[in-house]
């Protein structure tokens, strides 16, 4: 029989502790995985990353001056803000707005990042007539004034130097998002 001296018994330690630290420090690849939506409130994907209001307001206002509604929702979360506007011309007054698309020239997205004012930032709205934007309404409960939608839109941020030249364009995907039962406020 083999009797091992001090000095290979602490090698043999050492190479077992050793072994166990490099399998300590092995890390499987984070799966991203987004957090489904909720129930009630706003939610998009933004350039991938999940992101949920905080805060949320919406409001549906009829002009009559110019027969038209103008539906706005907007959801607030840390430093970012997601702004959608849909408008419905030549209507009679009324706390609805149709189920359904509100693309086209009736609709307007913003994503922005707070301050929204920036320096030689300047972060501009998308229209729904942009390739890749969707605004559906799929839900209004005129009753208790709530209303559902989903909604995507590509959107970019120009950054400009000292003399009016664009440096850089940041370019944003908000997409599967979604807005459910928010309460409106109805404005006649």
């Amino acid at each position: 029989m083999k009797i091992l001296n001090r000095s290979s018994k602490n090698l043999s330690w050492t190479g077992l502790l050793f072994g166990l630290a490099l399998l300590q420090n092995c890390k499987k690849e984070a799966v991203h995985t987004p957090a489904p939506p909720p129930n009630q409130g706003m939610y998009a994907l933004v350039n991938d990353t999940a992101w949920t209001a905080v805060t949320i307001t919406a409001s549906l206002e009829y002009n009559g001056f110019s027969a038209g509604k103008t539906f706005t929702c907007q959801g607030t979360g840390g430093n970012q803000i997601i702004q959608l506007i849909a408008t419905q011309n030549n209507v009679a007054a009324g706390n609805d707005f149709p189920v359904g698309p509100a693309n086209g020239n009736s609709a307007i997205f913003g994503y922005y990042i707070q301050p929204v004012h920036r320096n030689l930032t300047e972060q501009n709205p998308t229209l729904g007539t942009t390739d890749g934007t969707s605004l559906v309404i799929t839900a209004i409960d005129t009753a208790n004034k709530l209303i559902s939608g989903t909604f995507k839109f590509p959107q970019a941020d120009s950054a400009y130097d000292a003399f009016g030249n664009v440096t850089a364009v940041t370019k944003n995907q908000i997409k599967n998002g979604v807005f459910k039962q928010v309460h409106y406020v109805y404005t006649p």
